[in-house]
């Protein structure tokens, strides 16, 4: 019984690319190489969400274009169209270029 509940229990736990497939996040994502990671970012009016190593982020927009800031707890995402710049806990940046759009699924 216990292996039951605990397949049954399983199947309702959402996969991390779920989080891609989401109707409100997965309208537009844009890929970027920040020196060794990759950073896939989904832009919506006010916020970006973006995701490091299966790790999620929302950022707030503080400024819009040019160069929107997008500001969370701790990273910090500059857009300024094919770069970016990624900052974690405002001391450290990483520089960003864009690899390519992944347009709706």
């Amino acid at each position: 019984m216990k292996q039951l509940l605990c397949f049954v229990s399983m199947l309702f736990i959402p996969l991390a690319s779920a989080y891609n497939l989401h109707p409100y996040i997965a309208h537009k994502t844009i890929t970027y190489r920040c020196e060794n990671l990759l950073v896939i970012v989904a832009f919506e009016p006010a916020e970006a969400h973006l995701l490091i190593n299966h790790f999620s982020y929302v950022l707030h927009l503080t400024r819009p274009s040019p160069g929107s800031l997008y500001v969370g707890d701790i990273l910090s995402f500059r857009d300024q169209g094919e770069n970016a710049t990624l900052i974690y806990r405002n001391d450290r940046q990483l520089h960003c270029s864009r690899l390519s759009d992944h347009p709706d699924a």
